[in-house]
């Protein structure tokens, strides 16, 4: 009799606490917490997917992720980041430094290959604008096809995406604004102290972007000229980068051969360059930076910013790779049409270090909405 009267307790308390969670999901569903946005760290390649199947209210993320709900006819952009901040930059090139203080002998020295890493950057990054400039030249075909090889979604939804991306490499004012803005986020959320960035010897937010963007790497790269051989044969560069990330494609256009007479881009200024296995979000690129397993990568921003203070990665922004091409994207037939329809709600992010989580943190800020792990 005891016994049955504690399996029957047990019953009655698995089911009281299953009730208690379905209560809170139905409470989200139907908008029950004031002022709240709940969020779910997801890799973006599962994001239209789980969209799809109602797995998630929202989701945001970089191209294509965002455009292949678009063009699935399963989404709509509830929001573009240029709405939250026009030109916000995104995708930066990153450098490890013990690589770029590096010395191999000779003439091949981490600086000189930094240098030629970046004029091909360059290089490549003209290359995928003047193809997007004429969408009927060979160039453009070119562009696109590389773009399906890397994304792994088909011609329509990069061809949509790429009309939400702004490609570029140059370092200015107002991108070192953007990322003085960020860190400053990092510290009002907590995630970084100003006591890290004292001492780390700087005084404030402004002085520690102005010195962990460096562009004069950028401006040595105009004596750079290609070489008749590779440097660094046996020591390739290794190479990070985010899976699928059409922000990058300026790395995707430098590796390859066919569209320029069987000589990569990087070959062409003397480099052996290896890709590694593609990271799935820049945290977890950082993470093999902090352990020396990267060289140069292509990566968000704040990840760069955050493991930087907090985890002491040893690395210098050299370029900008992209602005903007990310969206806060809903179900085709959602109820949500603005900010607030998604209080109560949860929303996937590719993590809180990205990005396109900061972004849409700025945005529902600005509505008084708080965003809480859910």
């Amino acid at each position: 009799m005891q016994k049955k009267l504690m399996i029957l307790a047990v019953i009655v308390v698995a089911i009281v606490v299953i009730a208690s969670v379905a209560a809170v999901f139905l409470m989200r569903d139907n908008g029950g917490d004031e002022n709240v946005v709940y969020y779910t760290t997801m890799a973006p390649s599962l994001m239209d997917s789980w969209l799809a199947e109602n797995q998630t209210s929202a989701y945001i993320a970089w191209e294509p992720y965002a455009s292949s709900a678009l063009v699935a006819g399963t989404g709509r952009a509830l929001l573009w980041t240029n709405e939250i901040m026009p030109h916000h930059p995104c995708c930066v090139v990153l450098g490890w430094t013990p690589f770029i203080e590096s010395d191999l002998g000779g003439n091949v020295t981490g600086v000189n290959m930094t240098l030629r890493f970046l004029k091909a950057h360059i290089e490549a990054t003209e290359w995928v604008n003047d193809a997007l400039a004429d969408k009927h030249s060979v160039e453009y075909n070119q562009l696109v096809d590389m773009a399906v090889g890397f994304t792994l979604r088909n011609a329509s939804v990069v061809e949509e995406a790429f009309n939400h991306v702004s490609y570029g490499y140059e370092m200015n004012a107002s991108f070192e604004s953007a990322l003085t803005q960020f860190t400053e986020m990092y510290i009002a959320s907590n995630i970084v102290t100003n006591a890290t960035l004292n001492l780390l010897g700087y005084d404030n937010s402004t002085e520690f972007v102005g010195d962990y963007v460096n562009d004069s790497y950028l401006a040595a790269t105009t004596g750079i000229v290609p070489s008749p051989t590779i440097l660094n044969p046996d020591d390739p560069i290794r190479l990070g980068y985010l899976a699928g990330d059409l922000h990058q494609m300026a790395q995707v256009v430098a590796m390859n051969k066919t569209s320029f007479g069987g000589t990569s881009l990087f070959e062409k200024y003397g480099l052996n360059v290896a890709k590694l296995t593609a990271f799935a979000s820049g945290p977890a690129e950082m993470l093999a930076f902090k352990a020396g397993s990267v060289d140069i990568g292509y990566l968000g921003a704040p990840p760069a910013i955050q493991k930087r203070l907090n985890d002491r990665t040893d690395t210098v922004i050299l370029a900008q790779a992209n602005s903007e091409g990310s969206a806060l994207i809903v179900s085709k037939n959602s109820d949500v049409h603005e900010l607030k329809d998604l209080v109560g709600k949860t929303v996937a992010t590719p993590g809180e270090g990205s990005i396109q989580h900061l972004l849409l943190k700025i945005a529902l800020s600005r509505e008084g909405i708080a965003f809480i792990k859910g």
